[in-house]
């Protein structure tokens, strides 16, 4: 960092995440072109997290020509990304599904109860499914619920046995 924060006392070693906003803001406010290019990095590797929030709420306040700009670009870019791959990753799975159950796009639309250009574009990577779309697509392909899914367990207590006195 080529910045110098005053009246602030933290590592700057640790990932911009744990940052106080004070020290974000600082960058943003006093930082030179690597400073604000370490921020966009940790805005890309957590898009939603505290580096970007605090990131977003300073340039909300439109105080710094250009950097504001650039860093709200860098925010709309990386959570772009996150969706996009989301949506890629939907689609892989449902492709794998419709090619493992042998049927037509028509043929799994239509047992899905959705349409076949609503389910190209699941495909495509256009859109993204609901999840009660999603559920029905996997029904369909016989595909069980995920594996991460934490299944219901019947708990069994012992009754201790009470004799009369």
């Amino acid at each position: 960092m080529t910045v110098r924060f005053r009246n602030l006392d933290f590592d700057t070693t640790r990932p911009m995440d744990e940052w106080p906003a004070e020290a974000i803001e600082t960058v943003i406010d006093r930082g030179s072109l690597s400073d604000w290019r370490a921020l966009a990095n940790a805005i890309r590797q957590n898009p939603w997290g505290p580096a970007a929030r605090t990131t977003e709420t300073v340039v909300g306040w439109e105080e710094h020509y250009g950097v504001d700009a650039l860093l709200a670009n860098a925010i709309r870019r990386a959570r772009e990304n996150v969706t996009r791959r989301g949506r890629e990753a939907y689609a892989a799975q449902i492709r794998s599904w419709r090619a493992r159950s042998g049927m037509t796009l028509r043929q799994f639309a239509q047992a899905a109860g959705t349409s076949a250009p609503r389910l190209s574009d699941y495909e495509k990577a256009k859109v993204a499914p609901t999840t009660d779309v999603l559920g029905r697509l996997g029904h369909v392909a016989g595909v069980a619920a995920p594996q991460s899914a934490p299944q219901p367990q019947t708990i069994v207590r012992a009754t201790p046995k009470l004799t009369p006195p």
